[in-house]
């Protein structure tokens, strides 16, 4: 007599989708895929972009970004985001959108959420150091706004493919595997190291990034997907590049709608120095912060599923 398995149940929907793989990938192995497609897919579109549109490779290296400049590096992303879809479509014979992007009837409303929120959490520190001297603000650029917000479209394309790289794809295979604790711990440490190579990077710009990762592993898996984290995080690198004028984890960005800079003598560990307000302490407290209640959002998930 044939009997009936029960349903697999998740701690969230978006840690099944590596369940729709008809082979799967490991953990290792999928580390070595998340960081081929950053190289290798981001390098062949760059070696398009770059030409095409008159970029000078000294961008990769710190260099001052205008506006085409910028787009150019952002847009590179979507080569790592290409060469990670073959790989989900053609390996793991899956569709892509089980990577985290499942069909939901509230979508705008976790777009939104997660603008809002990365505009609330940014801002505490930008304000706090304008009004305690720390941070020079100058006049809006009008003659900016336009070219500010075309810069959007290439923050989209960076910024969503690092969530579909990290808590999308590295958090669903190490799960499968290790477990959740691992999978939220792996893709905090691999979301970290990348961003070690940043230009200006700081012992307290890199535990900002940590606690980034954390922030959005905890809200995706209390979500279920990733819709609100892609938005947060195109909206958190946006607002300080081209809104506030600040550097974006040690990127210059020269397109902007205001000019906010550290004051002479001002404290690099207020304003984050060279790195940004990643580099800042006032923004450790804020994602702390953040941390907890992300947490906290998705322990009541837990909950509220086992008392079902």
């Amino acid at each position: 007599m044939d009997t009936v398995q029960p349903e697999r149940v998740f701690p969230s929907p978006l840690l099944g989708g590596i369940y729709r793989a008809r082979r799967p990938t490991g953990p290792v192995v999928g580390l070595v895929v998340v960081v081929a497609c950053l190289l290798v897919g981001q390098s062949v579109v760059a070696l398009v972009l770059f030409p095409l549109l008159g970029v000078s490779p000294e961008v990769l290296m710190g260099a001052s970004m205008g506006l085409v400049d910028q787009l150019a590096l952002m847009l590179s992303f979507l080569g790592a985001t290409g060469l990670l879809a073959l790989w989900i479509w053609g390996k793991e014979r899956r569709p892509f959108g089980t990577v985290g992007f499942f069909p939901a009837s509230r979508v705008g409303i976790h777009l939104v959420l997660g603008a809002v929120v990365a505009v609330v959490l940014l801002s505490v520190p930008v304000v706090v150091n304008i009004l305690s001297g720390q941070f020079d603000a100058g006049a809006l650029r009008t003659a900016q706004v336009g070219a500010a917000l075309v810069a959007l479209v290439g923050f989209i394309a960076q910024a969503s493919t690092e969530e579909i790289l990290t808590r999308g794809y590295l958090m669903q295979v190490t799960y499968r595997k290790w477990g959740l604790t691992a999978a939220i711990a792996f893709q905090a440490v691999v979301f970290t190291v990348l961003h070690g190579v940043n230009m200006n990077v700081s012992l307290i710009g890199l535990v900002n990034i940590l606690l980034i990762a954390l922030v959005l592993a905890f809200w995706a898996l209390a979500e279920g997907g990733l819709w609100g984290v892609c938005a947060f995080h195109v909206v958190w690198n946006w607002c300080q590049g081209n809104v506030y004028g600040i550097e974006v984890s040690g990127m210059d960005i020269q397109t902007t709608m205001l000019d906010i800079s550290g004051t002479p003598g001002s404290a690099n560990l207020l304003t984050g120095g060279g790195f940004g307000i990643e580099g800042s302490l006032l923004t450790t407290a804020v994602l702390a912060l953040a941390t907890a209640l992300a947490a906290i959002a998705f322990r009541r998930r837990l909950t509220t599923m086992r008392a079902r």
